[in-house]
């Protein structure tokens, strides 16, 4: 390679040894996937895309191509970041691997063991379509494979019927989330109902017309709105039945466009199971056909682990004319399923979706679906896929890669863990600090060159002088709050009693599928709910919150799906800048305000070619769409109008391509913009690009974004709040741990609850507090095995517990039994 300068890259020349495994190393935002993604990966992409089509080549110029001179020797890349976690609700395990084709194929083509009979009852020969409930063959005719229906319930709209409706008996009528609210007091009017009084004393009929609707009978209100400016208010009268609670709360549940206004609705709903299918989503053929004793709905509902002894049992029984299609389908999805069980999933089924695993458990899913393969010369671009694994679960993904490697491959690994790095053959590694501080390499060769190099932090680690993390533990004793869930149901996590020190730092751990993440969850779920006068599923009772007064999720959900998106829209820094721009003596000559900065406002400065994006989503047909560079604006997002308007010598685009860093240095005033982005720059984004794409994002830096603005909340609030997070320092080089730790701290300091799941050991050692699951995965796992103070979780005698005490003696993780002694 030579001249690569994409991102913070300065024209970077390096060799890549083909057929070796080679890791990628540096502080986080150094570079390593600037050159390791978003130039190898993304060239290999684009040669392979113009291969394919002449229509392909005209939306791919040299503006859209990664910024270097010359890449020698690239062949076929496959590749799995963390910027691309698919959370579609259709997805789930089986799909996500291709297992659900293998399966398919299996339950269709093999004869006998009660398929035929099914097949006469569905009307013929069988088919995949027919085991998939995307497919019209293979979804039920009455949910449409999506095996329910989220239903608005009367108990989540009416949370405390011993208070007023409009005084605290309704979260739904807390704030105006309808227009059919104002028609309520016109409904007690009419009915001669006094709404001061205790929802539960009101009439009967009363109560039904509000939750069930009026039927054909009119209900006549005049309504007041107020304007956007608020000093005026818009007046109208309007005449209709109403819908009821229930029925409006799925209306808009259903015509609400995005996954985060869905989310607002949920909180009154829960999914009933489809009648005909039994939840499940498929047809009558899939619910009957019988492959190894089990229908297909039946296999995908068990673990991995299961399936695994399933397939055995399934060739074990076949005929001779079954072999020659069974043997082969059954061979790879051997090999698919003993991947999963390598990289700490056997825990997980099948039909487990998406959006209910953890971020590490996602990352490891895809994954698998990638080191499937037989394929040899290819380019197996991971990057950081140790991230969420459990320290007893590192050395199978080392194996794992070892094996790519020796099947004619070449691995490129990107990745923090020194320990995973000294096992490499090559080290590139990028620095010597992060963003326009990085950018250049320091060392390509064995890791034994990386540990000598001067300027190498990464070196420092593996020479076994990096610095250890530093904490001063806050005490847990007799006048410590406590949180207490009480009959806690959450996945695999089944326990009467969970306490967690309030004002503290709490770490859960465990190993990969204990159930960290579905204890987080439901903690944060049910404060929240709690907070609301409100209950959950998943919890009977939440106790010792009378302190809090909200709940921050700072999880690494991407913050946005276009390039519009960014860390300065994000964090609200970029509503500031706006205000400092309308107010330039050129902005006023011109009558334009904060709002005409806006990448929102239509008819503004903003590009309208690309709507303010700087880049334009092409349809491929039938390729995956793309963003290429705006034409019209070159990626500057504005008109030449608005780049005339300079503040401090900088036009508005350019502040978006300022540095957090930078920004922090440019800008100490107003103190509301300086604030926030030393927020940023204090969890460790000082490196990222104001204007940044929230698509280019990984994990764990949209969840450091998060972070950030729960450090400002925390700081701003009167009350406490309660802060969770999952695998927090995912993701980060370990002397970028030290950041978010003190971070966590920062949270503490202003009186606030801190909990997090955490697999990174100097992490948890450094907790006030540890809850340790298991004490396996799935079934095996979800029950509190110990709890204490890391010294006293340490003697126990759990795999997290052999790696507390092997961390504090300075003895190395990988390849050991964390229950060693």
């Amino acid at each position: 390679m030579v001249g690569a300068r994409t991102n913070n890259l300065r024209d970077v020349s390096v060799s890549i040894p083909k057929g070796q495994l080679v890791a990628f190393t540096g502080v986080s935002g150094s570079g390593k996937t600037s050159l390791a993604i978003d130039t190898l990966h993304t060239e290999a992409q684009l040669r392979y895309l113009e291969g394919l089509s002449p229509f392909v080549r005209q939306y791919i110029t040299q503006r859209n191509r990664p910024k270097v001179d010359r890449v020698r020797g690239l062949g076929a890349t496959l590749a799995v970041d963390q910027r691309r976690l698919n959370r579609n609700p259709r997805s789930t395990v089986a799909t996500i691997t291709g297992i659900d084709g293998h399966l398919g194929l299996l339950y269709s083509r093999l004869p006998g063991i009660g398929a035929e009979q099914a097949a006469e009852g569905g009307g013929g020969h069988l088919t995949t379509a027919h085991f998939d409930r995307n497919t019209p063959e293979g979804s039920c005719a009455d949910c449409h494979g999506v095996g329910g229906r989220w239903r608005a319930q009367e108990d989540l709209v009416i949370t405390q019927p011993h208070l007023p409706l409009f005084e605290g008996a309704s979260p739904w009528y807390a704030k105006w989330r309808s227009g059919e609210h104002a028609f309520v007091p016109a409904l007690a009017e009419k009915r001669g109902v006094d709404l001061g009084r205790p929802w539960q004393s009101l009439p009967e009929e009363f109560r039904r017309c509000v939750l069930h609707g009026t039927g054909d009978e009119r209900i006549e209100a005049t309504i007041e709105i107020p304007n956007r400016n608020e000093t005026a208010t818009m007046t109208y009268t309007s005449s209709q039945p109403l819908r009821g609670a229930l029925a409006e709360v799925e209306r808009v549940f259903t015509n609400a466009r995005t996954p985060s206004a869905k989310q607002r609705y949920l909180a009154y709903m829960r999914k009933q199971p489809c009648g005909t299918c039994g939840g499940s989503g498929y047809h009558e053929v899939a619910r009957s056909v019988r492959l190894g004793g089990l229908t297909y709905p039946d296999l995908l509902a068990v673990e991995v682990r299961e399936v695994r002894s399933w397939a055995q049992r399934v060739a074990g029984d076949l005929g001779a004319r079954q072999r020659e299609v069974g043997e082969p389908l059954l061979q790879d999805l051997g090999r698919r399923l003993g991947i999963l069980d390598r990289l700490g999933l056997a825990h997980l089924q099948l039909s487990r979706g998406a959006a209910t695993l953890s971020g590490g458990e996602l990352q490891r899913t895809r994954l698998a679906a990638q080191l499937s393969t037989e394929l040899s010369g290819i380019v197996f671009v991971l990057d950081e896929p140790g991230s969420g694994l459990h320290p007893a679960d590192k050395a199978h993904l080392l194996d794992i890669a070892l094996e790519l490697r020796e099947a004619g491959n070449t691995v490129l690994l990107v990745e923090h863990d020194p320990e995973l790095i000294a096992r490499a053959d090559w080290v590139i590694d990028m620095g010597p600090g992060a963003g326009r501080l990085g950018g250049e390499v320091l060392v390509s060769g064995p890791p034994a060159d990386a540990a000598v190099h001067p300027q190498s932090v990464t070196g420092r680690y593996l020479a076994g002088h990096g610095p250890r993390l530093r904490r001063t533990r806050r005490p847990v004793g007799d006048g410590t709050g406590w949180v207490e869930l009480h009959g806690l149901r959450a996945q695999n996590v089944i326990t009467d009693l969970v306490r967690l020190p309030a004002g503290r730092l709490t770490c859960l751990t465990g190993v990969s599928g204990s159930g960290k993440s579905s204890l987080l969850g439901a903690l944060a779920a049910s404060v929240a709910a709690a907070l609301n006068g409100r209950t959950t599923d998943t919890v009977r009772e939440v106790t010792g919150i009378e302190r809090f007064g909200w709940v921050a999720v700072v999880d690494q959900e991407p913050l946005g799906r276009t390039p519009r998106s960014n860390p300065a829209t994000y964090s609200k820094a970029f509503d500031v800048v706006r205000k400092l721009f309308a107010e330039t003596g050129t902005a006023r000559g011109m009558g334009v305000d904060a709002s005409w900065f806006s990448f929102n406002t239509e008819g503004g400065g903003r590009c309208e070619t690309c709507a303010g994006y700087g880049r334009k989503l092409v349809d491929m047909h039938f390729l995956p769409d793309v963003w290429v560079v705006c034409d019209a604006c070159g990626g500057r997002r504005y008109k030449p109008a608005a780049l005339e308007i300079k503040y401090q010598g900088l036009t508005i685009d350019q502040v978006l391509e300022l540095t957090v860093a930078e920004a922090v240095e440019r800008f100490s005033e107003p103190r509301q913009l300086a604030e926030t982005l030393g927020a940023l720059n204090r969890v460790g984004l000082g490196y990222l690009q104001l204007g940044q794409s929230a698509t280019e994002l990984s994990g764990g830096e949209a969840q450091r974004l998060k972070l950030a603005s729960a450090i400002q909340r925390g700081a701003a609030s009167r009350k406490a709040g309660l802060v969770v997070l999952d695998e927090p320092v995912s993701g980060l080089h370990p002397s970028d741990s030290q950041r978010v730790v003190d971070a966590l701290d920062a949270l503490l300091d202003s009186g606030n609850t801190v909990v997090v799941a955490e697999h990174d050991i100097p992490v948890a050692a450094s907790a006030d507090w540890v809850i340790d699951l298991g004490p396996g995965a799935g079934p095996d796992g979800g029950a509190v095995v110990a709890e204490g103070t890391p010294e006293t979780v340490a003697t126990a005698g759990t795999p997290t517990a052999g790696f507390f005490r092997r961390y504090a003696a300075g003895l190395p993780l990988l390849g050991a039994r964390g229950d060693d002694r």
